[in-house]
């Protein structure tokens, strides 16, 4: 879950983008592999292919070709250049080596190279969640021109942070149904989860537009729903001076409230949608119906922090007790999350920050847990222990459908609440509905 793949996950949601890995083969090749077998569509990343030689020799010459080679081949809107392990050890200038290659490309070929943005991911520091982070950044800083006017467009800056498509989707909705305009920093929910045409595309058809980038600075407001992919919002404040809000992820009832109530005193308004009041009253109910399966149910909670922090929440609502809270991003507002949202109740968990899968499977030996919640890599502690494990985050890749996972806003918390109370069920229940005493 290197910093690579983040940003590989953040570029293919801008229109006509490329993701060109400057490493060797195997990081393009592991990004694809894992990519494609959660979002079950076909990912293309680029590589330079370096070798034991550009290690001694530096890799410019295999950048350069791999750069005119795909405007050749694919002729994309945008180049994202990701450096890796091995780029940032040998320390090359990629930013310099892209300078003067766009300068030697006008001079030779009389016409500007499409835009090319460079984000260095080192593949031994961080994690995914940086990476993705660091590229919403170098988009911004690149790419945004100085707003034409100090008139603010009734447009909103959205930055949601590694989210499904279809989580992504339900923002966008919500969204338009309080009659407000988005821009989505990135917006996968097409491109990572794209019907059928019969059409082969190499790039992604949908997305974030490069104009749409460069008009973010007229937005009215930036909101980031991940507080560790907060450095965008904190770019646009400092350089043009657009107001910023972080807010939490909105899974479940108190965090989707806040959502809407910010997204409410946007548009200075204290009406609600009529639907989004209907699909609240429907979490209320499903929580009610569900809450004799749930109650007092411990849970081990593990994956990205920013989804962590939500689950728990969400879970504490359902009356369950979140036993076990990892994350593998080490992150001190990530402790400050679980330690607010678990003082209000009388759990006290184990938090496992900043560790790993080994580290989360003797907590659940030790601790105990009904139910483990995190992604397909849990599925050897759900056996070993014989628990249940509700797939949620990034990467599922032993079921189908991970593109089409939503637990955010009023209706994805429903959906949640139904699939988690079910495998409760399936697992502690027979088909009449008695719990099982062995």
């Amino acid at each position: 879950m290197c910093q690579p793949m983040g940003a590989v996950q953040a570029l293919l949601g801008i229109e006509g983008a490329m993701p060109l890995i400057h490493g060797s083969q195997g990081c393009s090749t592991y990004m694809r592999f894992q990519l494609c077998r959660h979002f079950r569509e076909p990912i293309n990343v680029s590589s330079t292919s370096l070798s034991e030689g550009t290690v001694v020799y530096g890799g410019e010459k295999n950048l350069i070709k791999a750069l005119e080679t795909i405007k050749i081949q694919y002729n994309p809107a945008l180049i994202g250049v990701t450096s890796s392990c091995l780029t940032e050890t040998i320390g090359d200038d990629v930013e310099g080596i892209i300078k003067k290659f766009r300068e030697s490309y006008l001079k030779n070929q009389g016409e500007e190279f499409p835009p090319i943005v460079s984000i260095s991911t080192p593949s031994y520091s961080g994690s995914h969640v940086e990476g993705y982070d660091k590229t919403i950044v170098s988009l911004l800083r690149n790419l945004t021109l100085p707003p034409k006017s100090e008139e603010k467009h009734n447009v909103i800056n959205i930055i949601p942070g590694n989210l499904s498509p279809a989580d992504v989707e339900e923002v966008k909705e919500i969204i338009k149904l309080m009659e407000l305009n988005s821009i989505i920093l990135t917006d996968t929910s097409e491109s990572l989860n794209a019907p059928l045409t019969g059409s082969v595309e190499f790039l992604p058809s949908r997305g974030t537009t490069l104009d749409e980038i460069r008009r973010a600075a007229n937005s009215k407001i930036t909101l980031t729903l991940s507080k560790h992919a907060d450095s965008g919002g904190k770019l646009l404040n400092k350089r043009f001076g657009v107001p910023h809000t972080i807010l939490s992820l909105p899974v479940g009832l108190k965090n989707t409230d806040r959502f809407i109530e910010t997204l409410s005193s946007l548009k200075y308004v204290e009406t609600i949608p009529s639907i989004l009041e209907r699909d609240r009253g429907r979490l209320l109910d499903g929580m009610v119906d569900s809450q004799t399966y749930t109650h007092g149910r411990k849970v081990a909670i593990y994956g990205d922090p920013d989804l962590v922090s939500g689950l728990v929440s969400f879970v504490v609502e359902m009356g369950m007790e979140p036993s076990i809270i990892a994350t593998g991003t080490k992150s001190n507002q990530f402790q400050e999350d679980i330690s607010k949202i678990t003082s209000k109740t009388s759990h006290d968990p184990v938090v496992v920050n900043g560790g790993d899968l080994y580290d989360l499977h003797q907590q659940v030996k030790k601790t105990g847990a009904d139910l483990l919640m995190g992604n397909s890599y849990g599925g050897r502690i759900a056996v070993a222990e014989n628990i249940p494990l509700f797939r949620v985050g990034f990467p599922i890749f032993d079921r189908v459908g991970a593109q089409r996972i939503c637990i955010l806003g009023y209706k994805g918390g429903l959906s949640l609440l139904d699939q988690l109370t079910n495998t409760i069920i399936q697992h502690y229940y027979d088909e009449t509905g008695y719990e099982l005493l062995n």
